[in-house]
């Protein structure tokens, strides 16, 4: 189907706000193909550039070599024809290329090597400094596993001047910190590492602390790779972007003795392998998460220990015992490494991996779950006392009871604030609870996780969260007594010291609850914000609480999703917002019917007149959107003591500026006289007064308007705005 050059850049603009996956990508890929069609070539330029960017940024770099490729050669044909500033772009965009080159096993050497050349040319050739040239120069030697050349170009580099194309104050350390961990100068790796981590770049810190974890290990400051490996880990989790950190944050757990922590990452992230950003990156995180495996099995005796993975896009991995996903992540990091040293003319990437998939401890374990560490708390005993109850239980055999406690624990860190350290005992509580079949237990830790993340500044990875738990639908395993509903498929081999003598454990304390679903939805909607799926989910709220006879909580519910849905600029209404006007309409006209609107929902029946109005106005039905904020104006003159009181402002405003509108003057400066009466402070009621100065305009008073305008500062200019 054909589209037109309208509806082509309203596509375009949509994908500003979509999400980076498959359905952003394949709206651009959508919009250069019938941009192609149309001949609308500058256009289909601005798009493969800021596709470009999308890509690079995502795990399809891939793709960013043909969009990039296109811009670059019809930038060369016709320079006059975009303009000067695109080439900027275009030079910065050329190091992504370079960078992401060498890390595609199929793509040979001597493409790299012409592609750097190029870069050079061109740089020069615009009077640009070597800086960036120098330090992908270095990359690429490091990369080949030439790291004492790709050093020779960092010294260079370091005495070259810095210019707009220079990589940031934190993207330069961190390439650099890269070839001294590799030549082993950890010290100089952790001094120039350390100096750049808050330089602001959006792929700082995680980058930089995730290359110092090894050198922080090898020099003896474990506790500062537990604080880096947690700072990183907080900023990759959501983004597969982040897979070649996430190696080495892998690795961390299995240098520091944490490889129940590895274990745990491998089952929520091992679905970023279906998906990998490059062959490199999949190659290093197979390798660590391999290494992670085999000490599992080798050290603890997990070979027989079933991994369950959670369910990504509608598909889940099959249950896998760790023996044999380890063999199965070791030969596809081998297989990979081969396909380097075939393209390279080196055994550099082979004997790496292999490296890796060898590691083992450095010095003693660095504790790194929340139950094993000291926490200041001003909960004080009660905490303490839930930690060490975990550990009894564990000791003791009671896995339940464990689990179960570890979710209290959470829920008490969360009370205490201490947020950090409620997702990290909410994460393992999730794990355990999921181990034991514990459905309903394991939905309302995370309802704890979510808000944990939320609070730590997660938004993103909160929302992630109570979006999976509405998709699994815990509420009918509740109906059905929460008990163990989802057991493995195959028994999980514990290991349980034997109890000498059997110890006498206190009660269970108090786990936490599951909420409502119309209570998830709710707080969904709220943590999206402004947006069609946070307005979906607050109607979805609004229902679920109807449903369920809590009314007042129904009508927030509604009032908020109407509120945060944004404004159609045309008829007919559809989706979610035609949903939500309908139900407005239906709750509307029982409220306002003859037994009248109950005293405790008056405030939330105004909000949703206010947002249905507004709503009414934006697609012109100007008479409707009247009736409504006259109805709500009623409504606060009946009940003035009301919650809503302070909204009486906005609704006459509202109504005067509908009333102007419908041609009704009269009514629209008495509206506006009313506004202005509410407030305390009238000489600074800027909007109530231009109300008012256009009502007085449009009937002719003209000398009141020109008193009116004095007295608030106002021009007669400020009436066309």
């Amino acid at each position: 189907m054909s589209r037109t050059e309208k509806e082509l850049r309203r596509l375009y603009d949509s994908t500003f706000g979509m999400p980076t996956g498959a359905a952003k990508f394949a709206a651009l890929e959508e919009v250069i193909r019938h941009a192609d069609a149309l001949g609308l070539v500058e256009f289909a330029f601005d798009v493969r550039m800021s596709a470009t960017s999308v890509f690079q940024h995502s795990w399809a770099p891939e793709k960013a070599f043909l969009t990039f490729s296109w811009c670059l050669a019809a930038y060369d044909r016709e320079p006059h024809r975009f303009g000067s500033g695109h080439e900027h772009t275009l030079l910065w965009q050329f190091k992504w290329m370079v960078y992401s080159v060498y890390q595609y096993p199929e793509i040979p050497l001597q493409r790299g090597t012409d592609l750097l050349a190029d870069m050079e040319r061109r740089y020069r050739r615009g009077g640009h400094s070597m800086h960036a040239v120098l330090q992908h120069r270095g990359e690429a030697a490091q990369s080949i596993g030439e790291v004492e050349r790709a050093q020779a170009h960092y010294e260079e580099m370091a005495l070259t001047r810095r210019d707009a194309l220079s990589d940031c104050a934190g993207c330069v350390p961190s390439s650099q910190v890269q070839t001294l961990v590799a030549l082993g100068r950890d010290e100089e790796a952790i001094r120039i590492g350390e100096s750049a981590v808050r330089s602001g770049c959006t792929e700082q810190p995680q980058l930089i602390y995730s290359e110092l974890l090894l050198p922080f290990l090898r020099s003896g400051l474990g506790e500062r790779a537990v604080e880096a490996h947690r700072a990183a880990y907080r900023r990759i989790r959501d983004n597969p972007h982040h897979l070649g950190e996430l190696a080495l944050n892998l690795l961390f757990c299995v240098h520091s003795g944490n490889l129940g922590r590895g274990l745990d990452l491998i089952e929520r992230h091992l679905s970023w392998l279906d998906r990998p950003r490059t062959p490199l990156t999949e190659m290093e995180f197979a390798a660590a998460a391999a290494a992670v495996l085999s000490r599992s099995q080798e050290q603890n005796g997990d070979g027989d220990v079933v991994l369950r993975f959670p369910t990504v896009e509608g598909t889940r991995r099959p249950d896998t015992r760790v023996a044999d996903l380890a063999v199965e992540l070791r030969e596809r990091a081998l297989g990979i490494a081969e396909r380097f040293d075939a393209r390279n003319g080196n055994t550099h990437q082979s004997t790496r991996i292999r490296g890796w998939m060898d590691a083992g401890p450095i010095g003693e374990p660095t504790p790194l779950s929340v139950f094993e560490r000291d926490l200041n708390s001003r909960r004080g005993e009660g905490l303490r006392g839930l930690l060490d109850q975990v550990a009894a239980r564990t000791a003791a055999g009671d896995l339940t009871g464990a689990a179960r406690t570890r979710a209290a624990a959470a829920a008490a860190l969360l009370a205490d604030e201490q947020y950090a350290e409620a997702a990290e005992a909410a994460e393992e509580a999730v794990r355990e609870l999921d181990r034991l079949g514990l459905t309903v237990d394991a939905a309302a830790c995370r309802w704890v996780l979510a808000r944990a993340y939320r609070m730590h500044g997660g938004s993103g990875t909160g929302a992630r969260v109570l979006r999976d738990l509405l998709d699994a639908d815990p509420w009918g395993q509740e109906l059905r007594g929460g008990g163990p509903v989802a057991p493995l498929s195959v028994p999980v081999p514990v290991r349980v010291p034997e109890p000498e003598p059997e110890p006498v454990l206190p009660s269970l304390p108090s786990a936490p609850s599951l909420p409502s679903r119309p209570e998830v939805e709710a707080a969904l909607g709220r943590w999206l914000g402004y947006g069609s799926e946070g307005a979906a989910r607050g109607l979805a709220a609004a229902r679920g609480f109807a449903a369920a006879g809590r009314e007042e909580e129904g009508l927030t519910a509604l009032g908020e999703a109407l509120a945060r849905h944004p404004d159609a600029d045309a008829e007919p209404v559809d989706g979610v917002l035609a949903d939500l006007l309908e139900e407005a309409r239906t709750v509307l006209d029982r409220l306002l019917g003859a037994a009248g609107v109950p005293g405790p929902v008056v405030a939330s029946t105004v909000v949703i007149l206010i947002a249905y109005a507004e709503h009414l106005r934006a697609v012109g039905r100007l008479e409707e959107a009247a009736d409504r904020l006259r109805a709500a104006r009623a409504l606060l003159d009946a009940h003035p003591d009301t919650e809503a009181a302070e909204r009486r402002g906005t609704v006459l405003t509202d109504l005067g500026e509908v009333q102007l509108q419908l041609g009704d003057v009269a009514g629209a400066e008495e509206s506006a006289r009313a506004a202005i009466a509410l407030l305390d402070e009238p000489d600074e009621a800027w909007e109530e007064a231009l109300l008012l100065g256009k009502a007085l305009r449009a009937r002719g008073a003209e000398e009141e308007l020109t008193k009116v305008l004095a007295y608030h500062g106002l021009d007669r200019e400020d009436l066309d705005d």
